[in-house]
C-alpha cells in the first residue's frame, strides 16, 4: 500500500497589506480632532509610495431605511456636503504633498463595520482617537475598540493634536513577548522604523518574568535584526506591568506597535487590558497589528 502524505504550502513571508500599490485609508468625519489622523495618514501614504484613500462615513441612522439600497451618488443633501468635505480635506492635502495620489471614498452604515469593509484590501486604515463630526461619530469609546479588533489590516489610531513633524527624531517603540513573536508584528515595526530612519525600541514586561526571559527576547529579534541590519535597536526588559513599561519607561516615540493576538495566547500583549490602556492613554500614535493567529472579523 502507497502511503500518501500531504505536502503543506509554506507559510507566505509577508502578509497581503505590505502588496506594492495597496492605499492607506483614512477616516474623515470633518472635525478638528480629525486633522491630526488626516495628515499622518497623508505623510505616512507620501513616504511609503501608497496612494491616500479618504473615507467618509455617513451615519445610516440618519437616512431612510430605503436609500441604502441606492447609489451613494443619489444622496441628495448628505452627498452633496460630503463630496464638499472630501474635496476640501483633497485640497488640503494636495497643498501639503503634491506628489500625493489621493481617491475619495463615501459609505454608509455604522462607523466601524464601514471603515474595516472598505480597509479590508488595503495597506493600513488610520483613524482619529475620538473623532466627532458632522456625519460621523469616528472611535468614540466601543468604535475604536472595535475597529482595532476587527481589521484584518494594520490600525494606526492618532491622538486628536498630533503633528508628525514635530515627532520625527522619536523612537518607534514595538512591544512584545519573547514566547510569542508574530512575524508579521515585528516586520511591521522594523519597516516603519527603517522607513522613518528612527530607532527601534523592543519593549518587553512582565510582573512574573521567567529564569532568562531578557535573553530569550534577545534570540527571538535578532532574525529581525540581520534582515534589517540598518535598524537601531535597543531592547528593554522590565520586571514591571506591560502598561507601565510602554507608557512610563520607554520615552517618548513616534508610533507605538502592538500585535493584535487571539484570545487564547498568553503572551504578555494580547488584545486586552493592555492593548486598551494603550490605545486610552498614549501620547503617541498606536499601530495594532493582526497576526495570523488573531481572531477575524465574525
Amino acid at each position: 500500500m502507497t502511503q500518501i502524505t500531504e505536502r503543506r504550502q509554506p507559510r507566505p513571508m509577508f502578509p497581503p497589506w505590505t502588496e506594492p500599490g495597496k492605499a492607506v485609508v483614512v477616516g474623515v468625519d470633518g472635525s478638528r480632532r480629525n486633522r491630526a489622523a488626516v495628515e499622518w495618514a497623508a505623510e505616512e501614504a507620501t513616504a511609503s509610495g501608497r496612494p491616500l484613500t479618504l473615507l467618509l462615513v455617513l451615519d445610516d441612522r440618519a437616512f431612510p431605511l430605503p436609500l441604502h439600497d441606492q447609489p451613494l451618488r443619489d444622496l441628495n443633501g448628505g452627498n452633496a456636503q460630503g463630496w464638499q468635505l472630501l474635496n476640501e480635506v483633497e485640497t488640503s492635502i494636495a497643498s501639503q504633498y503634491p506628489s500625493a495620489v489621493i481617491r475619495k471614498e463615501m459609505a454608509v452604515g455604522a462607523d466601524d463595520c464601514s471603515l474595516i469593509a472598505r480597509s479590508e484590501e488595503q495597506a493600513s486604515l488610520v483613524v482619529g482617537r475620538r473623532g466627532l463630526g458632522t456625519f460621523a461619530r469616528l472611535l468614540v469609546g466601543s468604535t475604536s475598540l472595535s475597529v482595532a479588533w476587527h481589521a484584518r489590516v494594520p490600525v494606526i489610531v492618532v491622538p486628536d493634536d498630533w503633528s508628525p513633524a514635530a515627532h520625527a527624531t522619536e523612537s518607534v517603540v514595538l512591544g512584545v513577548d519573547h514566547r510569542d513573536v508574530q512575524p508579521e508584528v515585528v516586520r511591521f515595526a522594523f519597516v516603519e522604523a527603517r522607513r522613518r530612519g528612527a530607532p527601534l525600541v523592543v519593549a518587553y514586561g512582565h510582573e512574573a518574568p521567567a529564569a532568562g526571559s531578557e535573553e530569550a527576547l534577545e534570540r527571538a529579534v535578532s532574525p529581525y535584526c540581520r534582515e534589517f541590519p540598518g535598524v537601531d535597536v535597543r531592547l528593554i526588559h522590565r520586571r514591571a506591568h506591560p502598561l507601565s513599561v510602554l507608557l512610563d519607561e520607554v520615552g517618548p516615540s513616534q508610533l507605538l506597535v502592538l500585535g493584535r493576538h487571539s484570545a487564547r495566547k498568553r503572551g504578555a500583549f494580547p488584545f486586552g487590558s493592555v492593548a486598551r490602556g494603550v490605545l486610552y492613554y498614549a501620547a503617541s500614535p498606536v499601530a495594532i497589528v493582526p497576526s495570523r493567529s488573531a481572531r477575524l472579523p465574525i
